[in-house]
């Protein structure tokens, strides 16, 4: 796992490669985050016991993103709150990418499929993203 700061220290992005080994439950995200990222193992026999989430209100004050490399390669390029680069990290089938906060984009080796989760719902790129380039 590693965590990508910028010069101020604010994390832009924690990037969990495939091989990432935990016993029991991890939580990859901050408790001040908006969005909760954990990644459990389980033994043959454990199992989770059915439960509902109670409602509650939740204030989101900035949109994370959580992306899986389901098949393929990519390189996701990171970039500050302020638009600048940060550093370029080459992801392969089985890796994932949590953005945290700055800005991001990809270009693909090879046929790729990714899996994203976020906050929605996406209302298009006029009313959602501010274009780096």
């Amino acid at each position: 796992m590693e965590e990508i700061t910028s010069a101020g220290g604010e994390i832009i992005a924690i990037v969990v490669k495939k091989r990432f080994k935990t016993n029991g439950t991890t939580f990859i995200s901050k408790n001040q985050f908006p969005l909760q990222l954990g990644i459990s193992t389980y033994l043959p026999g454990d199992k989770i016991k059915p439960h509902v989430h109670i409602n509650r209100e939740i204030t989101i004050n900035n949109i994370q993103e959580v992306v899986y490399i389901k098949k393929g390669s990519a390189m996701v390029n990171l970039y500050d709150s302020i638009g600048e680069p940060l550093k370029s990290i080459k992801l392969s089938s089985g890796d994932l990418v949590f953005f945290v906060s700055g800005g991001h984009g990809f270009e693909m080796f090879k046929n790729t499929t990714i899996i994203e989760v976020k906050q929605g719902p996406y209302l298009g790129i006029e009313k959602d993203k501010v274009m780096l380039e």
